[in-house]
């Protein structure tokens, strides 16, 4: 009886595995301001889990290069269901939480540096996202832009000097 309930459920397990479609997230963070409509023209036909699969952004497309990858994590989910994973590497983690509705998803990344063990300093970040996003192209979850100034010191001379971040989360479904 034990065997038979054991095939059982590896067989429901084996079946949902099939029926799972692919979910890739990332966070790409681009040195320069970057607009929501250029970016998403730009994803068309992209490969989420190809571009993301280094520390900078692998892509032919102009205005993808450059980009610095913070985090990327490939899924298995089945359409209206909530998952939630959590990576640790080193000194960092990640925790991933999606919930992926009838081609919508909602997603939460939450990054830490360093640890919280004593007297030891960690830093968290996080980064959420939602909207439609039926399978095929990836699609822009969420922006963040960041404007500021920083003293930059050359030869004893202090010049104030500009950046501009934008931080994109991205996903992609493919069955």
């Amino acid at each position: 009886m034990r065997t038979i309930l054991v095939n059982l459920l590896a067989a429901c397990f084996g079946t949902a595995a099939l029926l799972a479609g692919r979910l890739d997230v990332a966070v790409v963070q681009f040195p320069e301001e970057k607009a929501l409509a250029e970016l998403e023209q730009a994803l068309v036909n992209a490969n989420l889990f190809e571009m993301t699969n280094a520390d900078r952004t692998r892509t032919a497309h102009p205005y993808l290069k450059g980009g610095s990858v913070l985090f990327a994590q490939r899924l298995f989910a089945l359409p209206g269901s909530q998952s939630s994973t959590s990576t640790r590497l080193k000194n960092s983690s990640a925790d991933v939480e999606v919930n992926l509705g009838a081609g919508t998803i909602s997603v939460a990344i939450s990054l830490m540096e360093g640890v919280k063990a004593g007297l030891r300093s960690f830093q968290k970040k996080v980064y959420t996202g939602s909207g439609p996003l039926p399978p095929g192209s990836p699609h822009v979850l969420g922006v963040r832009q960041l404007k500021g100034r920083f003293p930059n010191v050359v030869k004893g001379q202090t010049k104030m000097e500009s950046y501009f971040l934008t931080t994109v989360v991205l996903g992609q479904y493919t069955h």
